[in-house]
């Protein structure tokens, strides 16, 4: 049986995803507040740990691999649902945001 370590920071209704062989988890509520946070596990290490945090707060939001870059979508940040998009670069570890309101068509 293979244990995995535990995460940095607890949370729930986060958004998880895989990228070049590490798992990333973002955002998602701490009980409180929608997070920012975003940590990585490195499974040959079997750790997590802290990377640059989104710019908005989101909980409940996709996220997908797109051309190689990490793309979170939508979400709750606590008070509204959210209509943007930001991708992360982890070349730089940097989030910007990447579509400022998704519509409707």
């Amino acid at each position: 049986m293979y244990i995995v370590s535990r995460l940095c920071l607890g949370r729930h209704q986060a958004a998880v995803c895989e990228l070049n062989g590490f798992l990333f988890v973002v955002g998602g509520f701490d009980g409180s507040h929608a997070l920012r946070c975003v940590e990585v596990y490195d499974p040959a290490k079997n750790e997590w740990r802290m990377l640059g945090s989104m710019t908005s707060a989101r909980s409940n939001a996709g996220l997908a691999v797109l051309n190689g870059v990490l793309c979170a979508v939508g979400g709750f940040d606590g008070n509204e649902f959210l209509n943007t998009m930001e991708a992360y670069d982890p070349e730089n570890n940097e989030w910007s945001l990447f579509i400022e309101a998704l519509t409707k068509n």
